[in-house]
C-alpha cells in the first residue's frame, strides 16, 4: 500500500519530529493564554495566502538562477579577474576568471559565483530536487528553510500587529501548514500513490508536469489557486518539453569557444 511508503518516510525523516515538537509547544501555549480562541481567524487567512506565498517562494526564490562556477581549458594570456564570452547551454555568456590552476581555469557567473556556500545551499535546497525528483532526501527541505520560514512569519505579524498572542498563533498555523506542505509533497514524488480527493490527484498531476514537462508552470504544491489566477496552470499539452526541467539553474554540461571579452 502506497500510503504506508510515504507515512514511512515521512515519519523517518527527523526533521518532521521537531516540526511536530515545535506545533505542540505553541498549540499547547497559545491554547492556554486564550490566543487561540480570540484569534482563530488567522488560521483561514493562512489558507488563503498560502498558496499565492507558495507560489511566489517557488518561482522566486526556489527557482531563482544563482549562476555557476565551472572549470574550462586555459585561453591564452587569461589572468584572474578577466571577464571571457564562452557558450553556455547554446547562449553566449560572459563570465569572470575566478582561478587559475595549470592548463585550466575557473570561471563563473551570477550573484553566486563568489560564494561556494550559497551554490551549495541552494543545490540542497532545490536545485538538487530537480536534478533527482525521486530523491527522497532531496524532497524534504533543510530544517534551517523552515525554521527560518517560521521565525520571518512569527517577526512579520508581530510587527504588523504589536500583538505577540496573535504572532505566535500565526506561527502555529504556518508549522500546521507546513507540515501539510511536506506531506503533500512526498506524496507527489511517490510512483503510484493516489491522493484522497480529486483535487489533490490533479494536483500531483501538476507537480509531476512541472518537474518532467516545464519547469516555469505548476508552481502550486498545495493548491493550484495561485497557478490559476497568475496564469501558470495550461494544459500540459499547450507546453514544450523544456531543456532545462531537471537543470532549473541552467549549469552547463560542456562550454564551447571562450573568447575574451574586449
Amino acid at each position: 500500500m502506497k500510503f504506508k511508503t510515504v507515512f514511512k518516510h515521512y515519519f523517518n525523516d527527523p526533521a518532521i519530529w521537531l516540526y511536530i515538537a515545535i506545533a505542540l509547544v505553541l498549540g499547547v501555549y497559545t491554547y492556554s493564554q486564550g490566543y487561540l480562541r480570540e484569534y482563530w481567524y488567522l488560521f483561514i487567512i493562512l489558507i488563503l495566502v498560502a498558496p499565492f506565498y507558495e507560489w511566489i517562494a517557488h518561482k522566486y526564490i526556489l527557482h531563482d538562477l544563482i549562476g555557476n562556477v565551472f572549470t574550462i581549458d586555459k585561453t591564452e594570456n587569461a589572468k584572474v579577474g578577466d571577464k571571457i564570452i564562452v557558450e553556455v547551454l547554446n547562449k553566449m555568456k560572459e563570465v569572470e576568471i575566478l582561478s587559475i590552476s595549470g592548463d585550466k581555469m575557473e570561471v563563473g557567473y551570477g550573484k553566486a559565483k563568489n560564494s561556494k556556500f550559497y551554490r551549495d545551499y541552494m543545490e540542497r535546497l532545490h536545485i538538487g530536487h530537480h536534478a533527482d525528483p525521486n530523491n527522497i532526501k532531496l524532497i524534504f527541505a533543510p530544517i534551517s528553510a523552515a525554521l527560518l520560514l517560521f521565525l520571518k512569519f512569527f517577526l512579520l505579524v508581530l510587527l504588523l500587529t504589536f500583538n505577540i498572542g496573535m504572532a505566535l498563533t500565526f506561527t502555529f498555523a504556518t508549522v500546521l501548514y507546513y507540515l501539510h506542505y511536506e506531506w503533500m509533497h512526498l506524496a507527489h514524488h511517490i510512483p503510484g500513490y493516489e491522493h484522497f480527493f480529486p483535487w489533490s490527484k490533479s494536483l500531483k498531476k501538476a507537480h509531476l508536469f512541472h518537474h518532467y514537462r516545464n519547469e516555469n508552470y505548476w508552481w502550486g504544491i498545495t493548491n493550484i489557486a495561485g497557478d490559476l489566477l497568475l496564469g501558470t496552470y495550461p494544459s500540459y499539452k499547450e507546453v514544450e518539453v523544456s531543456k532545462t526541467v531537471m537543470n532549473i539553474n541552467q549549469k552547463p554540461k560542456t562550454v564551447k569557444k571562450p573568447k575574451k571579452k574586449k
